[in-house]
């Protein structure tokens, strides 16, 4: 008999190997879902409130872990064959595992070398890049390209020289006492051929768990548990491979393997996919809190996408119709043409109507010249404060400033993070309304033609000034416009943690922002002023203050000493306006920018979700002669400068008015009765999550358009903590249906149908005539021929459609000479609106960066979307110009020095 004839008996016997792989992915896969899914039963009941509904979402984790064990396995069990009967590795394993075979006959004690260098790895591996690594970081500091890249070469090349020589002098070491262990019967298992893979596996777990321990505080904040649930899958499955081998045996023993394997591996966890994964609230579950329950669902969406739009009519993907690729929830909508394009809200008209300012008269106890100043926090919630509830003393100053003035109970951020909210509170506008300047590297800045605070009250003859204390404010961001004094040097006070990002800083300020804002009122107390405070501190990580009230170590109870400090710091400068008789002549408003949390909804931190743990802040404005009250009227950022504005005697006529978004409080502030009304949110991140939300004063609805579409519904009420998700009942329709009308009417471009013109228009400026997607043409764009660093530019596109392009493609910019800037945007009308034979004009901005280099530029024009990049020719008769990498040179600009 042939000498692999045993071992094909032997697969005969427990079938076909990757059935066998396949039955252990679901049994290890099915187990880690279980136990992921029952770990968070009680989190889970956000959204599954009752038992049963938890049981479904237990069940779709079981189905959807085992069919991802499934696949793993088969696909790892694949290569694996396929690298030992493919390649060489396989003769040598053999050959290896038969030598070691006959050294463990001979003598178990010279069967350990393998284990003895498995163990030996990990430490030596450490300490070499240890070493090295310490050895180069100053030379990666310097910031030479070339120097940096051969540096890290070379530190490559001798972490690995360094950990082999150790691995092999310390294994020789080990040698002896393991070789002596191994002789012990009881200790045999030292010996096995998998003997080194276990050791080295263990070891690097056990490493991995010391760091994970050690650095406990910031690996909370780090998605870990996708990593956990995957190897707990691995090693499940590895636990079960003898189970599948027993029912690869009893199957084969009745001819039934071929329909048990279909069955386990596609009917069954498919089918559970196709009934558990229908539920809105099971799918929300999945994705909350579990390891990898969203990550598959995404992954299910992405199979069962029919029409390649990027959407699922299933597994929570939101397309409403998945025949159609111009229909999904991500989809630009078209007013008026009775299609629901995005899936929500039915068919926007495309009419806004006009906002109200509601100016009300400002009462005369009131002082006509009153100072105003404003009060920023960072990452202050409401509910921390005593003024709305909090039991512990953290804010006596807040406290009595509410005690005097009105506090907003229903007061929101619009969204969760100081990018956008500080733009909001300062220029009046929704945070993706703001005029941005992109040409800022880092996040976007102010454009020059967006109006702050300070601008409008500058107007009234106030002195204005602010003091910062964050590089994000940095005056290159435009946040210093309208701002005679502004001063961010405390931004020195906080640095940033190597290799962390924004979310975690260092170092205190509020005490010296104290000192530089009394020194403001110092120098201009004759004078009528305005003056923004920005506090920084509450800002993660919390820091300890010896001479502040300590309400503990723990993460929140240190949080509360920094909004303890911060208050202390504030009460000296409410203490200084009342030392020198000014704090009855100054209006005072205080918010929080957003909010952070502390495992809400398995939440860290902020700056991602809209929850009321990152949005619900304080909103507290004091204006003298006003009687105190307790407002439960709705509020949002947007509604602080109308309402200062008004406060301070700026005419609601006013042209720096013009832009502003909000509504003026102080008729509430006066006493008229409370109203409700909406607050809306939204939150846009790197193109990968869309969110918005509506607050109302008894409701908040989060919509999520991306990357999972799905409605959140919490009754404040209530359920002021948000612990219940109440999306698939009738609560809170109204604000739902609201919100979704503001979603939908805001998905139509402003200047959407000013752009396409009736007829071919006249030509102002050069013939361009360059095609751009085989779908339109750019007929002409006008802009100036010269510019100064730090100037806006008006340009004027002219476009013909030839075709209609799909979702999703935008116009990039690029100008290049001595520098580059770029002003990227979409068309005022959707390209996916465009039909042969229109034509369109409409303007955008570009602005010229202050550290513009002087010279001569290009601008090169061309469509993108995502890594794409559309054709681009010249129409023939044209006349010719540059092309290069899908882009076409159609104008130049010089800039001067």
């Amino acid at each position: 008999m042939p000498q692999d004839a045993p071992n094909q008996d032997a697969a005969a016997r427990t079938g076909p190997p990757l059935a066998r792989a396949a039955l252990a992915g679901i049994l290890g896969g099915g187990a880690a879902g279980a136990i992921d899914a029952i770990w968070s039963w009680r989190a889970a009941a956000q959204f599954a409130e009752h038992g049963w509904e938890r049981a479904r979402y237990v069940g779709f984790c079981v189905c959807a872990y085992a069919l991802a064990g499934a696949l793993a396995s088969v696909v790892l069990a694949a290569a694996g064959w396929a690298l030992v009967h493919g390649t060489r590795l396989g003769d040598l394993a053999r050959g290896w595992a038969a030598r070691h075979e006959a050294r463990r006959r001979r003598d178990p004690g010279q069967a350990v070398g393998a284990l003895a260098l498995a163990i030996a790895a990990l430490p030596a591996l450490a300490v070499a890049l240890a070493v090295v690594h310490r050895l180069a970081v100053p030379l990666l500091a310097r910031r030479n390209p070339e120097l940096v890249a051969a540096v890290i070469m070379l530190e490559t090349l001798g972490a690995t020289l360094a950990a082999a020589v150790g691995t092999l002098v310390l294994g020789r070491a080990l040698e002896v006492p393991l070789a002596a262990l191994a002789r012990r019967p009881a200790l045999r298992a030292l010996t096995a051929a998998t003997a080194p893979l276990v050791a080295g596996a263990a070891l690097t777990l056990a490493a991995t768990a010391l760091v994970v321990w050690r650095e406990r505080e910031t690996a909370r904040l780090l998605p870990l548990r996708p990593a956990v649930a995957a190897l707990g899958i691995a090693a499940l499955t590895l636990g079960a491979r003898g189970r599948a081998a027993a029912i690869g045996r009893w199957a084969a023993r009745r001819r039934r393997r071929v329909a048990l394997v279909v069955a386990a591996t596609v009917a069954l966890p498919c089918w559970g996919l196709l009934a558990l994964g229908a539920s809105p609230m099971v799918l929300k579950a999945a994705g909350a809190y579990s390891g990898l329950g969203g990550h598959l669902a995404r992954a299910l969406r992405a199979v069962a996408d029919r029409d390649g739009d990027g959407y699922s009519g299933l597994f929570g993907g939101g397309d409403c119709d998945d025949g159609d690729p111009r229909i999904h929830p991500g989809a630009a909508e078209l007013p008026g043409d009775g299609i629901d394009q995005n899936c929500v809200g039915g068919d926007p008209s495309g009419a806004t109507p006009p906002h109200e300012l509601g100016f009300a008269p400002v009462p005369p106890a009131v002082p006509p010249d009153a100072n105003v100043l404003l009060v920023t926090i960072d990452t202050l919630r409401a509910d921390h404060l005593g003024a709305y509830g909090y039991p512990r003393a953290t804010s006596p100053a807040l406290d009595r400033l509410a005690a005097e003035g009105t506090l907003f109970e229903a007061s929101w951020a619009h969204a969760p993070s100081t990018r956008y909210s500080m733009p909001a509170i300062l220029t009046g506008r929704l945070p993706l309304a703001v005029r941005y300047d992109t040409s800022v590297q880092g996040w976007p800045g102010l454009a020059s033609r967006a109006i702050t605070l300070a601008e409008v009250l500058g107007e009234r003859g106030l002195v204005t000034g602010a003091i910062t204390n964050y590089w994000y404010f940095d005056a290159a961001r435009g946040m210093a416009q309208g701002f005679q004094e502004y001063d961010n040097r405390n931004a020195r006070l906080h640095a940033g943690v190597p290799g962390v990002g924004p979310e975690e800083t260092r170092g205190t300020s509020s005490r010296e922002q104290t000192d530089a804002a009394i020194s403001f009122v110092a120098r201009h107390e004759g004078q009528r002023w305005f003056l923004w405070v920005h506090y920084y501190d509450p800002h993660y990580a919390y820091e300890p203050h010896p001479d502040s009230v300590s309400f503990g170590d723990a993460r929140v109870d240190r949080y509360d000493g920094e909004i303890r400090f911060t208050d202390d710091q504030l009460g000296r400068l409410f203490d200084e306006l009342r030392r020198r008789g000014l704090y009855e002549r100054t209006i005072i408003a205080v918010t929080g920018d957003h909010g952070e949390g502390f495992g809400e909804h398995g939440v860290e931190l902020h700056g991602y979700h809209l929850y009321a743990a990152q949005t619900r802040v304080p909103v507290i404005v004091r204006a003298p002669g006003l009687t105190p009250r307790r407002s439960s009227t709705p509020v949002g950022h947007v509604d602080l400068l109308p309402t200062l504005a008004n406060l301070a005697g700026v005419p609601a006529s006013s042209a720096s008015l013009v832009d502003a978004m909000g509504r003026s409080m102080v008729d509430v502030m006066a006493g008229a009765p409370d109203q409700d009304r909406m607050i809306w949110q939204e939150l846009s991140y790197e193109g990968q999550q869309e969110h918005r939300g509506a607050a109302s004063r008894s409701c908040h609805v989060l919509y999520h358009v991306s990357p999972t579409s799905s409605w959140e519904v919490y009754a404040l009420d209530r359920d002021p903590l948000e612990r219940q998700d109440r999306a698939d009942t009738s609560t809170c329709a109204a604000t739902r249906d609201a919100l979704a009308r503001w979603y939908d009417e805001g998905q139509v471009p402003a200047g959407a149908a000013t752009a396409l013109l009736t007829a071919a228009p006249a030509l102002s400026g050069p013939a361009l005539d360059v095609e751009l997607g085989g779908a339109v043409r750019l007929l002409s764009l006008t802009m100036p021929a010269r510019a100064r660093p730090g100037e806006l530019l008006q340009l004027e596109w002219t476009f013909a459609a030839e075709a209609a392009l799909p979702d999703g493609w935008r116009v990039f910019v690029h100008v290049e000479g001595p520098g580059r800037f770029t002003g990227d945007h979409a068309p005022a009308r959707p390209f996916a609106w465009w039909r042969r034979g229109q034509y369109l004009r409409y303007t955008t901005e570009l602005a010229v960066p202050a550290s513009a280099p002087a010279g001569r530029y290009t601008v090169w024009v061309g469509l993108w979307r995502g890594a794409q990049r559309a054709s681009v020719r010249v129409v023939d008769g044209a006349a010719p110009r540059p092309l290069e990498d899908r882009r076409a040179a159609v104008a130049t600009l010089e800039i001067a020095p």
